[in-house]
């Protein structure tokens, strides 16, 4: 039964995570770098710290209970997951958003949930469980390379051809597509990897939700240090191109609000995903790795469509997103199938 709640609580959070971009949508007078810079201020630091402070008592005599080895762990995964999502960005400009991510995504599904369990528990790859769950992860994959496809299309029939002078850019947005979908499944790693903080936090709590209260003091030092490498990209960005000058633009004090919800958004979504996690047991990492990525980008399509993204779109693109949210579906049931028969 636990695992079923953990299934359900991590497409919950799958929802979050895919919506809080939309805010995006309603600073169009800012930059990038503008509403990301105030984004990341509560998501990674105010509102993860908020809620450990509140919800894990004693959390620094917690910090120092654990080893040292494991709090920096957790920080410098946390950080590459932070220098990730700055290539994110960086991948997304040279290749293009619909293929750029695409690959990134399709490679942050496998590595994020491949990894934690083969560290945790290799002999399950051989079981039949662990079979459906590698077959799931291929179909969330194909999935997310179907939804690629029609935002490829879609993109093609909007907007002019690529002209030569702009083709040489996809070797070099390849590699950097692939280090960025590498160091994005660091925030997952972080979570596995830091469980000793959340075992050491549960000695100091006591009733309901033990996991999603342990489990915030995983996640603000995790983000702090995913915080670092975003505040300094974005710092230099707003510096350089003198961008720092729309945070005072007449029209955009809502904007303020705007950044400050979407980091809530962000942020809820990672503290559900974790609790979800941990209710699935050892293969929460895996198992609720893929269903929150799949949620995730279902979430973020139909925001698209909700939004307008799709409206001019031929038919063929249509059908290729259905066809990619389909599998998406298809690689959710393999998933609760494959933890089922794991026990």
């Amino acid at each position: 039964m636990s695992a079923f709640i953990g299934i359900i609580g991590a497409v919950i959070a799958g929802v979050f995570n895919g919506s809080y971009g939309v805010v995006m949508k309603v600073t169009k007078k800012w930059e990038w770098e503008n509403i990301w810079l105030l984004f990341s201020v509560p998501a990674l630091v105010v509102f993860p710290w908020i809620f450990a402070v509140w919800s894990v008592p004693g959390l620094f005599d917690v910090y120092s209970k654990v080893p040292g080895g494991v709090l920096a762990r957790t920080f410098l995964l946390g950080a590459g997951w932070g220098m990730g999502s700055v290539f994110f960005g960086l991948g997304m400009y040279l290749l293009g958003v619909s293929l750029g991510y695409t690959i990134m995504m399709g490679i942050i599904a496998a590595a994020g949930a491949l990894i934690p369990m083969l560290v945790t528990n290799p002999a399950s790859v051989f079981k039949t469980g662990g079979l459906v769950i590698i077959m799931a992860m291929l179909v969330s994959i194909a999935g997310v390379v179907f939804c690629g496809m029609a935002g490829a299309i879609r993109d093609k029939s909007l907007q002019e051809q690529q002209t030569q002078a702009n083709r040489p850019k996809f070797k070099s947005g390849f590699l950097v597509c692939m280090v960025a979908a590498v160091l994005s499944s660091m925030l997952n790693l972080a979570f596995h990897f830091g469980a000793p903080i959340a075992e050491t936090a549960k000695a100091n709590l006591a009733g309901a939700a033990i996991a999603f209260r342990a489990n915030n003091a995983i996640w603000s030092l995790a983000l702090l240090g995913g915080f670092i490498p975003n505040f300094l990209y974005c710092g230099f960005l707003v510096l350089r191109k003198g961008t720092w000058k729309k945070y005072s633009q007449a029209g955009t004090g809502s904007y303020w609000f705007w950044g400050i919800v979407m980091g809530g958004i962000f942020t809820g979504s990672l503290m559900i995903y974790g609790a979800a996690a941990s209710a699935m047991g050892k293969m929460g990492t895996t198992v609720g790795w893929l269903v929150f990525i799949t949620a995730g980008i279902l979430m973020g399509n139909l925001w698209g469509i909700f939004t307008g993204e799709w409206k001019q779109a031929p038919k063929k693109a249509h059908i290729r997103m259905l066809q990619g949210c389909l599998l998406l579906v298809c690689s959710v049931i393999l998933v609760s199938i494959g933890n089922y028969l794991l026990g």
